[in-house]
């Protein structure tokens, strides 16, 4: 463990692990490490998932496309993955379909679809809903916007019904809660290693220094930058696929599922649910570098393929757009392998762990969030292998006791007239017990028809969450700028004016 400060002026503090990145690797890595009995410092020089991690299709899945390739074993870790997820969060991952058509562009028909999805929830160890498949008439009737005449089959995978800035920011919470010391807009300007390690840290205007045995990089996609301040380069490198969503103000399906298409391309593209409204997407682009921004070739492209995969009587034009999210995939390109424009296509989203035993610095590169659960217990591991004392870190995971929630949803429906089950189920699912505290004894009042959202929520999140922007209130502890345009935030009086109240 570390040491104790040992002066009261000028004292620098001293942590078992300083994590470079809070997206969805370092905070499962900070939630672990402090389980184990560690003094945890978590940074990053945004927002929590502020970057890569905010930008997913909010996917809890096996990797059904990795059948394509052969990576069976891939498929198997990732399904298994996501079962263990779907146990450990009943309300805040919830299985859901994916109706996927069989038009032109799909690489398979109806039986070999048929065995693919069989394969798939086999492979799964039958973790999900057992698939189906569907002829073009019956598909029709399941769901109406789907091409007259083309076949369908269904399988099972898991969803965020919120998004995934807020699942990142529960095993934030997690870590918090056993004593990690976790600091979002403080960057890494410099590190030293001189049997520990001195970093520098920048946070607005300030300056500090800090003590650490041993360092965490998960930094995402500037996971190589980070590896360059610390002189620790690690042999796997990365490429960048850059995929955009766009999200709608309008439904596609009534039904909670996804529906699934191949793009002119061959690849999948999705319509998801986002709270009332739908998500397209995605692309894939190979990139250069980590910052990206969705253009005018992005939304072209991909409202070309949605007309083309649905019958619409009204097509899906560019004003229909409410917002868009554009972020890039970390591709862990392995020593010896060039991540050529001919096979890049071709790399999975699977992690990388590298450790530095010289320098007691723990290396992850690339992953997705179906596999958090494993990055945090592997940087257990790597740990242990540099000498370092972790205790049995139990269940660090997880939503924790269901036994109140019949007594949270009489709660809500005594102190609303709005929309009992969608405000008390997105109570709980984003605060499991603490949702008691968040709603206090007050009438609760509904900030967004079809969101659930309220303003008792938004003063606690906002109080309580690590909140410094407006970005981070509506963005990522909350999913409303993902479902709500800009022009109805600000039309919004009630809004405006608690976020008047609030600083923001």
């Amino acid at each position: 463990m570390a040491k104790q400060n040992q002066t009261k002026s000028n004292k620098i503090e001293q942590f078992d692990v300083a994590i470079i990145g809070a997206g969805i690797n370092g905070a499962v890595a900070a939630a672990a490490l402090s389980a184990a009995g560690q003094k945890v410092l978590l940074v990053d020089k945004g927002d929590f998932a502020g970057f890569t991690s905010q930008e997913s299709s909010n996917l809890v899945w096996g990797g059904i496309k990795y059948l394509q390739t052969y990576e069976f074993w891939l498929v198997f870790k990732l399904c298994l993955a996501r079962n263990k997820l779907m146990r450990a969060y009943p309300n805040q991952i919830k299985e859901i379909g994916f109706l996927a058509s069989l038009g032109p562009t799909a690489p398979f028909g109806r039986l070999l679809g048929a065995f693919g999805t069989l394969f798939y929830w086999a492979i799964g160890l039958l973790g999900t809903t057992p698939p189906s498949t569907y002829s073009a008439k019956k598909a029709k009737e399941l769901e109406p916007n789907l091409i007259t005449g083309r076949k369908a089959v269904k399988y099972f995978d898991a969803q965020l019904p919120d998004n995934d800035s807020r699942f990142v920011y529960d095993f934030i919470r997690h870590a918090k809660s056993r004593g990690a010391d976790v600091r979002n807009y403080t960057e890494l300007t410099a590190a030293k290693f001189q049997g520990e390690w001195e970093l520098t840290l920048k946070s607005g205007r300030k300056t500090a220094t800090v003590t650490a045995n041993s360092v965490v990089n998960a930094a995402g996609p500037y996971a190589q930058n980070v590896s360059a301040l610390l002189g620790s380069k690690t042999k796997a490198g990365l490429v960048f696929s850059k995929g955009i969503h766009l999200i709608l103000n309008r439904k596609l399906t009534e039904k909670y599922q996804v529906l699934a298409f191949w793009d002119e391309e061959g690849r999948l593209f999705y319509v998801l649910p986002m709270g009332d409204r739908s998500m397209i997407g995605t692309t894939d682009t190979r990139v250069e570098k980590p910052e990206t921004k969705t253009n005018k070739e992005d939304i072209e492209f991909v409202l070309r393929q949605i007309n083309a995969q649905l019958e619409l009587a009204v097509p899906i034009t560019e004003d229909q757009i409410v917002s868009d999210r554009s972020g890039v995939r970390p591709l862990v390109v392995e020593s010896g392998e060039s991540g050529g424009n001919q096979e890049w296509h071709a790399l999975s989203r699977k992690h990388a762990i590298e450790a530095n035993r010289d320098k007691r610095v723990v290396t992850i590169l690339g992953g997705k969030l179906t596999d958090c659960l494993n990055v945090g217990e592997e940087v257990i591991d790597e740990l242990k292998g540099f000498g370092m004392k972790l205790e049995d870190p139990g269940t660090w995971f997880g939503e924790g006791s269901q036994e109140r929630k019949t007594e949270f949803f009489a709660r809500v429906a005594s102190q609303t007239k709005g929309d009992v089950d969608l405000i008390a189920s997105g109570l709980w699912r984003r605060h499991g017990q603490r949702a008691f505290d968040v709603i206090g004894k007050e009438k609760l009042e509904d900030l967004f028809d079809g969101l659930g959202i309220t303003a008792q929520e938004l003063s606690y999140v906002a109080q309580h969450e690590d909140v410094v922007t407006r970005s981070d209130l509506l963005r990522r502890r909350l999913p409303v700028m993902m479902a709500r345009s800009e022009k109805e935030l600000t039309s919004n009086k009630k809004l405006q004016k608690l976020l008047v109240e609030l600083g923001l």
